[in-house]
């Protein structure tokens, strides 16, 4: 059993759902506190003038992330979606899939996690990404902080495999991955190139970018990542 564990990120980056893609069980990390460095209400897409920054407005800065609710104005979804609209309304798969996504933003729900998680099936679903996800929160009694607490996500949902992304070395207990005979491996990933509108290409943008511009042939741009159990 391959498992990964992340915070239900705003239209997030391709690695999002390579991992993803390379799990048996995914899941949806949202009974911890929202990180004031975290991406979990923000992200970049490119505009006819270069990356442009999304931010979800939040009624509150701290608390749990299942709990963080949006501000409550029906102008900030308009205006995001103003923006992907005129950054991506002469990509190629504009028309296909702007329909997808048009009435999340009609109808955005009041808290965060579940507008995020709305948009993250729409794209996994155009990926055909069929990994179960389960939110943290259904799951009663996890004890610990960070690296304790994925140890233990771990241990309830009998993982044999972690699969972690890089930036979590640094708080990563390994002894306890061994010790727990859950083998630790990390994501290998490498952010893809391909057709782009509006010049230069630019790394690392939330993954409609992708699906915009390529399709039905995004998915090949984010190839599975073989782990031997």
């Amino acid at each position: 059993m391959i498992i990964s564990i992340h915070q239900p990120n705003y239209i997030p980056w391709s690695g999002y759902f390579h991992k993803m893609l390379s799990s048996d069980l995914f899941v949806i990390l949202d009974d911890v506190d929202l990180s004031r460095r975290a991406i979990t209400n923000k992200n970049k897409i490119k505009s006819p003038d270069g990356p442009r920054l999304l931010s979800v407005p939040l009624t509150n800065k701290s608390g749990k992330i299942k709990d963080m609710t949006t501000f409550d104005d029906s102008k900030w979804p308009q205006k995001h979606w103003g923006s992907i609209q005129r950054s991506y309304a002469r990509a190629p798969f504009w028309k296909q899939y702007q329909q997808l996504f048009l009435p999340i933003y009609e109808n955005s729900s009041k808290k965060l996690a579940d507008f995020n998680l709305q948009l993250i099936e729409v794209i996994r679903t155009v990926l055909e990404i069929k990994t179960p996800i389960i939110r943290s929160s259904e799951l009663e009694g996890i004890p610990g902080q960070k690296g304790e607490k994925i140890v233990n996500i771990c241990k309830a949902l009998n993982a044999t495999v972690y699969l972690s992304g890089t930036g979590a070395k640094t708080y990563n207990d390994e002894k306890e991955f061994e010790k727990n005979q859950i083998r630790l491996v990390y994501q290998e990933f490498v952010p893809p190139v391909y057709p782009q509108l509006w010049g230069e290409f630019i790394p690392n943008l939330s993954v409609i970018d992708l699906l915009f511009n390529c399709g039905p042939k995004s998915k090949e741009f984010i190839p599975k990542q073989v782990i031997y159990e």
